[in-house]
């Protein structure tokens, strides 16, 4: 349990610790040339420059945390909280997790986690009739005759694979299921169905490549399970599918 709680609070920890090294670092150096050697008109003019940068970048990082509990308005401010967490705060975790030896998987699924809880937070209490379920093709059995890519409906049911379970939940529920084999089949599927929400199942990597690719759009992340390896049959949780598919309706 207490791994699993690391896990989780493992990206934002990395990006609040970045943000302090930041500031610890300029004011040492600001600090240190003021005392040593006094500022020059363009060294003021830097040091001025680096504070605004500074103070922006944790003003971010604060509204993003909160947006993990509320609603970040007006839609302005919402699109500056997910612009800064994909471009810019993503990378700052990644660099110190990085020099520190964490796990490249175990940052990258608790910046999904952390993303997740921004969507949630942000879809409560709203009803979204515009659902669409975006899928990986490896979820297919390799053997399989019947292409089901783009089109989750061609699937005849034969339950060797999970395909059939999810197509009948996208049913049931009535949203749209679309599967892709890669980046840009699923950017245009997107760009086709212009959904409100997003549900996405895949990897580590591709969910988070997706993500920073669509930012402007709203995806709650599920991640597949590899038993045999990745892209090849891999699996997914029905449940967890179904519990984000009702959180957004």
């Amino acid at each position: 349990m207490k791994e699993y709680y690391i896990a989780i609070i493992k990206f934002p920890l990395l990006v609040t610790l970045s943000l302090v090294l930041l500031v610890t670092a300029f004011f040492g150096v600001a600090l240190g040339s003021w005392f040593k050697l006094g500022l020059s008109g363009m060294e003021i003019f830097l040091f001025v420059s680096g504070f605004i940068i500074l103070i922006v970048l944790i003003f971010g990082w604060v509204l993003n945390l909160m947006s993990t509990h509320r609603k970040i308005r007006p839609r302005r401010l919402e699109i500056f909280c997910r612009w800064m967490l994909y471009n810019v705060y993503y990378y700052f975790a990644k660099w110190l997790g990085k020099i520190s030896f964490q796990k490249k998987l175990d940052i990258q699924e608790s910046f999904l986690n952390f993303n997740n809880e921004m969507v949630l937070s942000a879809a409560a209490k709203v009803s979204h009739t515009n659902i669409l379920l975006l899928l990986p093709h490896c979820l297919q059995r390799s053997d399989c005759t019947v292409r089901v890519t783009g089109d989750i409906n061609n699937c005849e049911d034969c339950g060797r694979c999970g395909i059939a379970e999810i197509k009948a939940l996208a049913k049931r529920e009535e949203v749209k299921a679309a599967v892709a084999t890669g980046g840009s089949l699923a950017r245009k599927i997107i760009l086709d169905n212009k959904p409100d929400v997003i549900v996405a199942v895949a990897c580590h990597r591709d969910l988070v490549d997706g993500m920073r690719d669509s930012w402007r759009h709203s995806i709650y992340a599920v991640l597949n399970e590899r038993p045999k390896g990745p892209c090849f049959e891999t699996e997914v949780s029905i449940k967890t599918i179904e519990f984000a598919i009702k959180k957004f309706k």
